[in-house]
């Protein structure tokens, strides 16, 4: 059972008598019988809280009671009896303990099961004595709930769970909270908002079912009037139970939309007609420039929020609260910028229709979405571009264009038929691999087309596929050219095996 810190109640209590004068001793000892009396409350709630969610558990036969009718919360709890809680409880799978072969040990089904439904790895490396631990716990959870770990640790704080040896108590009380987070295809809307003119924040009574969840199932649940469509999947937030990001194509203003989850359930919304706050423009090569963003402004890309992603951003995933801060400060959310597009004005010439590079805008730990201008057309050195849209307003919206050098390739190589490396002459330090692609002529006279996939870049090598079926054949040596400007490649070559 969780501690309470009697020292720094005290203090608190004193600084809130006394205004962090010293008490006379008197007046100090007497003090203590109230702090005593918000321990002793605290400690009761803590417990009937665990009592509670330990019966909800028995009631729902994940547990069995004792016969003197202690609920023994806290007891600490084994692997094998973690996992068997989280099997029934987070139904993922049920085991008739009745049914158990003879001659096994009780918990063996469990672990069985847990391994065929990819909870553990290995049976035979896992002690199912020893015991269970918050770490390990965070994680079979997050397998469980096809959700990320992230999420479970935020649930965990917020019972004041930590990573050590777990109690049946605090078990209960995490799998009770982590039941409402089980995906349904019967899910139903509970509150729709919208964020910005770019996205609605859509809480459900359940998390979608990841095929629900998919971008061609999602486009067809979601309709809403006014010929409104989703730009991309719904994406469910880090640390929530049932609350998604849905990108929309741009709402048009002073507008009341009414949506249809499932042909059912009509609910109205109305349109937002704050745009994107952008901080600074900048070239990055001769046909693509990038817009940034600040956390310190109070704007944060939606790849850093979202559960798909948090288990790969590190220290740069975050958390917002229900009202969409962080750390008590009101955030601005980038939604996905799939096929949206901006004006960039020459000075003196006509506008230019540039569209936003797929999967730029949150890479590297930075905010940078990239647009690119259209086929062979590239940026005048010495001429000044101002960029504008009507969902985006930019601080410093114009930049002067400079002759950049196109990257250097400077080898490839196979990593099987499909597949081939392409190494940099350096560390480009950014996603500019983006829907690139390169040729490969054959020695026996055939030619290949292969396109950079994304988000693959590791340092200087971007890993590239080759398109429309082709496949490498071995023994042919290819001659590797750039697509278009964006690269030279001089006497690069490669021979498969």
């Amino acid at each position: 059972m969780k501690k309470f810190n009697q020292k720094a109640a005290i203090v608190a209590l004193s600084a809130l008598i006394g205004g962090g004068a010293l008490l006379p001793f008197q007046t100090y000892a007497a003090s203590l019988a109230p702090v005593a009396q918000i321990q002793k409350a605290a400690l009761t709630n803590f417990q009937a809280e665990q009592d509670k969610a330990i019966q909800h558990l028995i009631d729902k036969g994940v547990l069995q009671g004792y016969s003197d009718g202690k609920m023994r919360s806290e007891r600490i709890i084994t692997n094998a009896e973690f996992i068997k809680m989280v099997l029934l409880a987070l139904e993922v799978d049920e085991i008739d303990s009745k049914a158990v072969a003879t001659g096994a040990k009780w918990y063996d089904a469990y672990l069985n099961s847990a391994a065929t439904k990819g909870l553990i790895e290995n049976v035979d490396t896992l002690s199912p004595s020893s015991t269970t631990v918050g770490s390990d716990m965070a994680s079979l959870i997050a397998k469980a709930l096809q959700r990320d770990v992230k999420s479970v640790q935020h649930w965990m704080n917020g019972l004041s769970i930590g990573t050590e040896s777990i109690t049946r108590g605090e078990t209960a009380m995490l799998l009770v909270q982590s039941e409402k987070a089980i995906r349904s295809e019967n899910a139903e809307i509970t509150s729709i908002k919208a964020l910005n003119k770019l996205a609605f924040e859509v809480t459900f009574n359940a998390p979608l079912t990841q095929a629900d969840e998919a971008m061609a199932t999602a486009s067809a649940n979601f309709v809403f009037d006014g010929d409104l469509k989703l730009v991309n999947q719904p994406r469910l937030k880090t640390g929530s139970i049932a609350t998604y990001i849905v990108p929309v194509q741009t709402m048009k203003e002073n507008t009341t939309y009414t949506l249809k989850y499932k042909s059912k359930q009509p609910i109205t919304v109305a349109a937002s007609n704050e745009i994107i706050q952008l901080n600074a423009i900048r070239q990055v090569t001769a046909d693509t420039f990038e817009i940034d963003s600040l956390r310190s402004d109070g704007v944060i890309d939606y790849g850093y929020l979202i559960s798909a992603y948090a288990g790969g951003r590190g220290a740069n995933a975050a958390v917002l609260d229900e009202n969409n801060k962080l750390d008590g400060k009101a955030m601005q959310v980038i939604p996905s910028l799939a096929s949206r597009q901006a004006t960039l004005i020459p000075e003196g010439g006509e506008p230019i229709t540039v569209s936003y590079v797929g999967f730029t805008q949150s890479t590297d730990g930075k905010q940078e979405p990239k647009f690119r201008l259209p086929q062979g057309t590239t940026l005048q050195a010495g001429k000044k571009y101002t960029v504008s849209s009507p969902w985006f307003n930019v601080k410093e919206a114009s930049f002067i264009a400079e002759t950049i050098a196109p990257l250097t390739i400077a080898s490839t190589d196979a990593v099987n038929e499909t597949t081939l490396n392409v190494t940099l002459s350096q560390d480009p330090g950014d996603e500019l691999f983006a829907y690139r692609s390169i040729q490969l002529k054959g020695s026996d006279g055939s030619s290949l087309t292969a396109q950079y996939k994304v988000q693959t870049r590791k340092g200087a090598v971007g890993v590239f596929e080759v398109q429309n079926s082709g496949k490498l054949v071995p023994g042919v040596t290819y001659e590797i050219t750039p697509v278009g400007t964006w690269a030279v490649a001089d006497k690069v070559s490669l021979t498969t095996k």
